[in-house]
């Protein structure tokens, strides 16, 4: 897959998306999928694309790889930035920075539905969303360095 420059930036070794490419991402799921257009929180898809770079106290806030990625599918999930469409857009955009990053997610639908509605709910934290996507890449979760 092909990404359009500014759509993906560079952070400690890893691509992460940018805002542009996350609104990209949404308006292609509203075109193959039925659901309401529009941006009910524009900071909330802002702040998700800045999860892989948030720190505190000179420290990443989220320390791993997979723990960005879960940041921001977390954020874009729960949050609802968008009127429709916000978990379908969320697994996407994790999807597709996986890929980006040369991971081979393969969750079954089932999977991956159940894992965005616990997430957009609450009831599955990023803790819980990085172990959920390192499986699907067949990515051992005691991997503290995933």
């Amino acid at each position: 897959m092909v990404f359009a420059k500014g759509y993906f930036h560079r952070h400690r070794g890893w691509d992460f998306p940018t805002s542009a490419f996350i609104y990209v991402a949404h308006e292609r799921i509203l075109l193959t999928s039925p659901g309401r257009a529009g941006v009910a929180h524009e900071s909330v898809i802002e702040s998700a694309a800045a999860k892989a770079v948030d720190s505190a106290f000179g420290e990443d806030a989220y320390q791993t790889f997979f723990t960005k990625v879960a940041a921001i599918g977390y954020t874009l999930a729960h949050d609802h930035g968008f009127s429709d469409g916000n978990k379908r857009t969320a697994l996407e955009i994790m999807l597709l920075t996986l890929k980006r990053n040369d991971f081979h997610p393969d969750p079954s639908e089932r999977e991956a539905a159940t894992v965005m509605v616990l997430t957009a709910m609450g009831l599955l934290p990023v803790a819980g969303l990085r172990i959920a996507i390192m499986t699907w890449c067949g990515i051992d979760p005691a991997d503290a360095e995933a």
